[in-house]
């Protein structure tokens, strides 16, 4: 009854556990299957954090790398370590999972994320998610150049991947439309909307800069239920719900709006796995109530092409009704 297709990949339900500490364990991801999730996504690789502990081992046995031949071979090593331990997690989801298995990357530069993603396709996995977020913080670049550069990574990633592909994207582009619209064009097959980055915060007492809240709130879904409402009617490309979707009310509003299906992160952490069935049921006896039997009858209703008042998923101010 809520089976869905979400990047040409068949799932028994259109809730998805995102990249997190929740499925970065081969228990933690048995589990998410046996409450009902229809598909993971393995924690994202990050090359910084990669790179960062490299550099520190580096340092400890710099007694040991005094040529620079020691050195490389060390760096090296120690990177495909890391790469290695990615995969047999990988390769072990895939021997006992049953749901797709989707691998994320989060690199810094094009030739790392193409060489992570080849080796997590030949090693099985189902997907790639890729996470693409720049931080424009150079008044020099003009938007019209960030979202150049976008169009760029995603045309060099899908000539290179031979696999599902989907990029988890932020919303701060100068015309998403169009952003959206181009990563369609390249032939993406799935666009998470949106990515939810570190967010930092002043420690007054330490004087220093902190780390803001890594979860999520129930209220956060907004912007992404409107961009999925505004363009899933206007692309062939999946577009998958993100941030803030914490019940199964919000994954219905976001099936509406025209998502194949939804990440969800910070609802299983804080409730555990049981939210994922949760989410399910809710789906499942909603659609028994309005007379739906399957997904497809729903995905997209509301889409702005779908319904006469499309005019407002584009509203951006607060109008003010007065009664009579």
């Amino acid at each position: 009854m809520i089976e869905t297709e979400y990047m040409g990949l068949r799932l028994s339900s259109p809730v998805i556990v995102s990249s997190g500490p929740l499925t970065q364990n081969i228990v933690s991801l048995k589990n998410a299957e046996k409450a009902g999730a229809g598909a993971v996504v393995l924690k994202s690789i990050f090359e910084e954090q990669i790179e960062a502990d490299v550099s520190r081992e580096m340092e400890d046995n710099a007694e040991y790398l005094s040529h620079s031949s020691a050195e490389e071979f060390f760096a090296s090593s120690s990177r495909d370590w890391y790469i290695d331990r990615y995969m047999k997690l990988l390769s072990e989801a895939k021997k006992e999972l049953s749901i797709p298995v989707i691998a994320s990357v989060s690199a810094k530069t094009m030739d790392s994320w193409i060489e992570y993603a080849e080796r997590f396709i030949k090693c099985g996995a189902d997907g790639i998610e890729l996470n693409y977020y720049p931080i424009s913080s150079d008044a020099g670049i003009s938007g019209a150049e960030v979202d150049r550069r976008l169009i760029s990574f995603a045309e060099k990633a899908r000539a290179a991947i031979d696999g599902p592909l989907s990029i988890k994207i932020g919303y701060k582009y100068s015309s998403l439309a169009n952003a959206i619209s181009e990563l369609d064009r390249i032939g993406i097959d799935g666009i998470v909307l949106f990515n939810r980055f570190f967010r930092p915060d002043i420690d007054i007492e330490k004087i220093e800069i902190s780390s803001g809240s890594p979860v999520s709130q129930s209220d956060e879904y907004g912007e992404a239920l409107r961009w999925i409402g505004l363009m899933s009617g206007e692309i062939k490309a999946d577009l998958c719900g993100n941030t803030g979707i914490h019940d199964g009310a919000t994954a219905v509003k976001m099936l509406l709006s025209g998502a194949k299906a939804v990440e969800v992160c910070t609802a299983v952490i804080q409730h555990g796995f049981s939210v994922i069935g949760e989410m399910n049921s809710f789906i499942e006896d909603w659609m028994s109530r309005h007379g739906y039997s399957s997904l497809s009858q729903v995905i997209g209703l509301l889409s702005q092409e779908h319904i006469e008042d499309g005019w407002k998923w584009e509203r951006t101010q607060f109008l003010k009704t007065i009664g009579q």
